[in-house]
């Protein structure tokens, strides 16, 4: 049996103040990340918030007019492979489940995977390539989300989140971008 899956989700849009921490909670809600990726869905000014530290879980940014509504999963792959894990598959449960509510039918997404600085530029871009796809076609085959809704897209090593810490852990992630929707003001 599987340990109880924790989940550190750290969610900009909601926190007070440039310097709070990340907010610590069970597994996200499909309808946390559905309204991550709404325009619709209220949210106030996004704060940037230090992501050090994360292991897995749900980072949202966006929102504003300079970046696209997203959320930054933790996915759990085997080791430099993109064979999804057991953890890997709980997570995307939850965003798939999201991606089939009605609010977001209407929007398309990028599927961007993304890796550490550890190891070269190609071996990370072409890796970061197919953990976007692995994650693509589960959403497909699992979820039954049409094919021309989602697209993937590797960026290896070159969009880290914490370029401070260029082989930390939070650096690797599959980022969802609504690619259709201009967030609400």
């Amino acid at each position: 049996m599987f340990n109880r899956v924790v989940l550190r989700i750290a969610i900009a849009a909601w926190l007070p103040a440039v310097t709070a921490p990340a907010v610590a909670q069970e597994t996200p809600s499909p309808s946390q990340i559905e309204c991550a990726l709404d325009p619709n869905c209220p949210k106030p000014p996004s704060p940037q918030v230090h992501t050090r530290g994360l292991q897995r879980g749900v980072v949202v940014e966006g929102g504003n007019q300079e970046q696209p509504l997203s959320v930054n999963l933790y996915v759990n792959f085997e080791f430099n492979s993109a064979e999804l894990t057991s953890d890997a598959r709980i997570t995307l449960d939850q965003l798939g489940i999201a991606l089939r509510d009605p609010k977001l039918s209407a929007f398309g997404f990028i599927i961007a995977g993304h890796t550490d600085a550890v190891g070269g530029a190609e071996f990370n871009q072409k890796l970061s390539e197919r953990r976007a796809e692995a994650v693509r076609n589960y959403m497909i085959t699992q979820y039954g989300i049409a094919p021309q809704r989602l697209s993937a897209k590797g960026y290896g090593k070159s969009q880290l989140l914490d370029p401070e810490h260029p082989e930390d852990g939070v650096n690797r992630r599959v980022q969802i971008i609504n690619a259709t929707a201009s967030p609400s003001k």
